[in-house]
């Protein structure tokens, strides 16, 4: 890979140089073509004298006043567009009379810096028709640069400059020595002069980019560098000996000098601001304007002069200082701490949630609803709001101010107040005012009409009642939906001033003990805030009107209001119906009073809208500092219990602590699989699928065999409900890896057991899983009664010392009962039927025993499971009241059951043995079919096969040998017809005939008339008649007892098959009994519970 890599690199880099290489071959003979242009250019300037049209060239030409005036005109205003209309007009005009005109004008044009070289091109023509026009020009120029201290425009001298420049090069200015000396008095004013200020850098910089070369003799770094690399030759005019061109060069590296340093101060001056305003930003919070825009002019005099100073640097083949990044602090800048007080706030979203989001910033448009001529604004009104913004933004700049200088006094907050009382006043007023103009209005227009005025009374009367109505409705609003019908509503019917005004009371009275309603009514206020901007102004005056109020008042009264009041400001603040800056002064002037009341009403306002202005990076960092400011005050101050709980809420709840990341154990691909099927994928509809995975496990790895057995230990990692789904799994997993079930039975019974010694509550809810998955590990007859009821005895005897009392079990501790009702709940219906009923009585007797000796009465929910436990599995128990009766209750069972349980264990030895047996000879048939299972593919379904025996075919010669007797008999014999039409009754037609003695019984039916009569009849045995009738009646007694055998046999076998087959298929597929389908059958009694008795006692 490497070796294959290497040479394509190789290439790539020798593409590159050989690309650069010619690069550099074609600027060279560029720079060469340049260099002889200006040189052919140049001889022929400097030898115009010499050729000269004759005069009777310039008769030929147009002289008329009128076209030259205009040519004039046009020079004034020259571009690189106009280029060829200019010559072309120049070849056919005689400008001899007006050469100085010509001269000025061009001059004076207000050039563009890319038009520099048509102004050229032109004085290069006029400079060979017109020998006057050179020393003209000279004139002119030199009395334009002479002097540059009488408020020269740069940008002229930038332009006169690089005309000079040019002009000397290609030979314009035929007078070299006086045209040089022109420059250099020029350039060694500028470099004079503009030492500090450096107000002509711009022109210093176009003089030497475009004339640099040829003049000063300068090579770039750039050209340098090709030079050196590629020994290229790069061609210049050089006009002027090298002694003169050093002059020129010291110059420019005298004012460059210059430069760097006005560069390295100015660099200095903005680090040091930018570093002043970040110390001020951490420590108050905020930066003034006056401070933002300072900063905000050094750093675009910076920029600008860093691209000039560049520029000049690479021109001139000089070397910049290093200079410190502007976004690097100090370490005595405290930066440490500004990086862990800082929140990343762009990462952060502003609201919890979509929801959230949509409430606050998905407002109605009502302009595209609502007719643009009920809401028309005036131009005086438009031009009263223009200056009560201004207005506003100047008072913006006072408060920060004051917010700078740290105080807010008393004195300050009985200002603003009056200020509020003189506004309102003055609201009120004009509101009026234009309330009574419309009624007249409305008259006037009445009489005009001819209208009756009871009508106007009417709509009056009208439109109250439906405002009315509508401001019923507010209290009621409790969705944006609802929000927006009634914006809707009140813009479309009831926008009048005096509506206004009553909506706005109305939303100012909100009742102090519906919060509830203010996000809605707060939105109500920003649906109509873009057609009816007064609305928040108002109300959010009135709202700061009443807080300030009741801060000067003092009182220890009104809770509720002045919570009202100021969750109300938070609430618009997040619609930004008010500005965010009051709400953090209204929190401001609150920390400074932080007593009593106005800590919970902080509390309030933080919680309301603490977090949005925490979260806006432009209030992000005074929050902050508001924030901790609350909090060192929590500890200076003398708050009780509940006022600390509320600012620590208040203050976490807006900056929460930063939580350790969770960092997730690396584990192997196959240890993920194993957790993602137990954890994530198994349920009732999965199992077989699983399963069938499980089967797929490398099991002969140990490392994975004991992590799946690990896996399926960890059972409350599992949904309870699917508990059972594990049970089901290790049922169908335990008949291919038997060790498994095994070891998950034992980890289960010795964790059960741990967690009684251990007995921390914070392993109570796996305690709990590990019961369930017991109990339903006994009805997927993975366990046998003997350990449910081991356990169960367990779980309410272990601790127990000689004086009964348990150290380790507390008569309040409640979570051993629950582990019994668990388990009980789970497989105690099972417990219903012969040994195992007693066994489940007498140890509920002991249960309930175990009950009344806990602190009575029991936990509520903890009776009402004992209650529905018990019910569910014993619904006729009986529960006692005392443990004197349960002992009784014992006593009289415990000298019944030795001989029960004798009997018992007797039938259950012989049943095990017998399903031992049969357990046997299946292990064995599902062991030679294993290893065939396990090298193809699990089936889900396998098809029934019929294997042959003996007693099949046995069956089937027997079956055609009677069937051939009977067909051959029924062909050779004669059927005769009976000579009598006597009916024969049905209760004699099969009556079989008696042998008494050596005589047979027989009854002959005789007719006399209509009437039938019996009679007996006696034959002896000896009789061939008889004997051949009692042969007869042996032979079909055998026939039918062979058949019968034969037919209940094929029965039996096809049963068998039928119960194999299923087997078999259960093993294929993983289809497990279920917990209503187990099969009872009976058991041994536990020997604990005998030795537990101790039936031998005297007792």
């Amino acid at each position: 890979m490497d070796e294959k890599s290497t040479p394509s690199t190789e290439e790539g880099g020798e593409r590159r140089s050989k690309e650069d290489e010619l690069k550099a071959i074609e600027f060279e003979r560029e720079s060469e073509r340049k260099c002889n242009e200006k040189l052919q250019d140049r001889l022929r300037n400097l030898d115009a004298k010499a050729h000269h049209p004759p005069e009777s060239f310039y008769r030929t030409l147009d002289s008329s006043v009128k076209k030259n005036s205009v040519f004039i005109k046009k020079l004034g205003t020259l571009t690189e567009a106009t280029k060829d209309k200019l010559v072309q007009d120049l070849n056919s005009l005689n400008l001899t009379k007006y050469i100085e005109e010509v001269v000025t004008a061009i001059c004076t044009a207000k050039i563009k810096m890319q038009d520099v070289n048509c102004a050229v091109y032109l004085c290069q023509i006029l400079h060979r028709r017109y020998p006057e026009f050179s020393l003209l020009l000279l004139k002119t120029l030199q009395s334009s640069l002479s002097n540059l201290n009488k408020g020269d425009k740069v940008s002229r001298v930038r332009i006169e400059l690089r005309l000079l420049g040019q002009m000397l090069v290609l030979g314009i200015i035929t007078d070299q020595k006086e045209g040089f000396s022109l420059l250099h008095t020029t350039l060694y004013n500028l470099v004079s002069h503009d030492k500090e200020k450096l107000e002509f850098l711009p022109a210093i910089v176009s003089f030497v980019k475009h004339c640099g070369e040829d003049i000063i003799g300068a090579t770039s770094s750039r050209n340098k560098q090709l030079v050196e690399r590629y020994k290229i030759k790069i061609s210049n005019v050089n006009i002027l000996p090298p002694e003169k061109q050093q002059i020129f060069y010291g110059l420019m590296k005298e004012y460059m000098t210059a430069v760097i340093l006005s560069l390295v101060q100015l660099h200095n001056k903005l680090l040091n601001t930018l570093k002043a305003n970040k110390k001020t930003l951490y420590m108050k919070g905020e930066i003034s304007m006056e401070r933002l825009e300072e900063a905000e002019k050094l750093t675009a005099q910076h920029s600008k002069l860093m691209v000039n100073t560049t520029t000049l640097a690479e021109m001139l083949d000089i070397s910049l200082p290093d200079l410190p990044p502007l976004d690097v602090l100090d370490d005595n800048d405290n930066s440490s701490s500004q990086n862990d007080a800082a929140v990343n706030v762009t990462n952060t979203e502003l609201w919890e949630d979509d929801d959230q989001r949509t409430f606050y910033r998905d407002i109605l448009d009502l302009t595209g609803i609502v007719p643009q001529i009920l809401y028309k604004k005036d131009k005086d009104k438009v031009a009263k709001e223009a200056e009560e913004k201004k207005l506003k933004e100047k008072e913006e700049k006072e408060e920060d101010k004051k917010y700078e200088e740290g105080v807010i006094t008393e004195e300050t907050i009985e200002a603003e107040f009056k200020k509020l009382n003189i506004e309102e006043d003055d609201d009120d007023e004009e509101e009026e005012e234009v309330v009574v103009t419309t009624t007249t209005t409305q008259q006037n227009n009445n009489n005009k009409d001819n209208a009756n005025p009871t009508n106007n009374s009417t709509v009056t009367i009208s439109n109250k009642a439906a405002m009315e109505l509508f401001l019923g409705k507010l209290s009621n609003i409790s969705n944006r939906d609802l929000v927006n019908d009634a914006a809707q509503e009140f813009c479309l019917r009831l926008n009048t001033k005096t509506n206004r005004k009553k909506l706005i009371r109305t939303l100012y009275g909100v009742p102090r003990n519906r919060l509830d309603l203010l996000p809605f009514h707060a939105r109500l206020v920003a649906t109509l805030a873009p057609i009816l901007p007064d609305v928040p102004i108002d109300l959010f005056t009135l709202l700061k009107k009443e807080f300030l109020y009741h801060l000067r008042k003092k009182d220890q009264s009104n809770l509720e209001t002045k919570i009202k009041n100021i969750r109300f400001i938070g609430e618009l603040t997040k619609f930004e119906m008010c500005e965010k800056s009051e709400a953090l002064w209204c929190l401001r002037v609150l920390l400074e009073q932080f007593t009593h009341h106005n800590v919970e009403i902080a509390c309030n306002l933080v919680e309301c809208c603490g977090r949005y202005l925490f979260r806006s990076p432009e209030t992000h960092l005074k929050t902050n500092h508001l924030l901790d400011q609350m909090m060192r005050k929590k500890t200076v101050h003398n708050l009780d219990s509940r006022q600390i709980t509320m600012v620590e809420n208040a203050y976490y709840y807006c900056n929460p602590p930063d939580r350790v990341s969770y960092v997730k154990k690396e584990r192997p691909p196959i240890h993920e699989y194993i957790r993602k099927l137990l954890i994530k994928d198994l349920n009732k509809n999965t199992i077989e699928r699983i399963l069938r995975q499980f089967r797929k496990l490398p099991w002969k790895d140990d490392v994975v065999a004991m992590y799946t057995v690990k896996s399926l230990c960890r059972i409350w990692m599992v949904k309870y409900n699917n508990i059972y789904c594990v049970a089901s799994l290790l049922s169908g997993l335990a008949q291919f890896q038997e060790r498994v079930g095994i070891l998950v039975v034992d980890n289960m019974v010795e964790a059960i057991r741990i967690g009684m010694e251990i007995n921390q509550p914070q392993y109570n809810q796996r305690r709990i899983a590990e019961a369930k998955l017991l109990g339903e590990l006994y009805n997927y007859r993975m366990v046998e009664s003997n350990v449910i009821f081991n356990t169960l005895y367990l779980i309410i005897s272990f601790g127990i010392l000689a004086d009964g009392t348990n150290p380790i079990d507390l008569p309040t501790d409640t979570i051993r009962i629950r582990l019994v009702l668990t388990i009980l709940e789970t497989c105690g219906q099972y417990f219903e039927k012969g040994s195992l009923k007693k066994k489940c009585d007498l140890f509920l007797l002991f249960f309930q025993k175990y009950l009344l000796a806990k602190v009575q009465p029991l936990p509520i929910d903890v009776e009402y499971s004992v209650q529905d436990t018990l019910e569910s599995i014993r619904p006729n128990i009986q529960m006692f009241s005392s443990i004197s009766e349960v002992e009784d209750a014992i006593a009289e069972v415990s000298p019944s059951l030795k001989g029960a349980f004798s009997s018992v264990e007797q039938e259950d030895s012989d049943t095990e043995e017998d399903e031992g047996s049969s357990t046997e000879t299946e292990g064995a048939k599902v062991d030679t079919q294993e290893s065939g299972d396990e090298k193809e593919d699990v089936k889900v379904s396998k098809k029934l096969e019929t294997v042959k025996c003996d007693e099949d075919d046995e069956f089937i010669r027997e079956l055609e040998k009677t069937m051939a007797a009977d067909v051959s008999s029924r062909m050779s014999g004669t059927t005769k017809l009976s000579s009598t039409d006597l009916a024969i009754p049905m209760n004699q037609a099969f009556k079989e005939h008696k042998i008494e003695g050596n005589v047979m019984k027989f009854r002959v039916l005789l007719k006399k008339g209509s009437k039938q009569q019996f009679k007996q009849m006696d034959v002896p045995i000896e009789s061939d008649f008889a004997s051949n009738l009692f042969d007869k009646q042996k032979a079909v007694l055998r026939e039918r007892e062979e058949l019968k055998r034969l037919v209940l046999g094929h029965e039996q076998r096809q049963e068998a098959e039928e119960l194999l087959a299923e087997q078999q298929e259960n093993r294929n597929t993983g289809l497990l009994m279920r917990p209503g389908d187990r099969k009872q059958k009976p058991r041994k009694a536990p020997q604990l519970t005998t030795e537990m008795f101790n039936f031998n006692s005297s007792k």
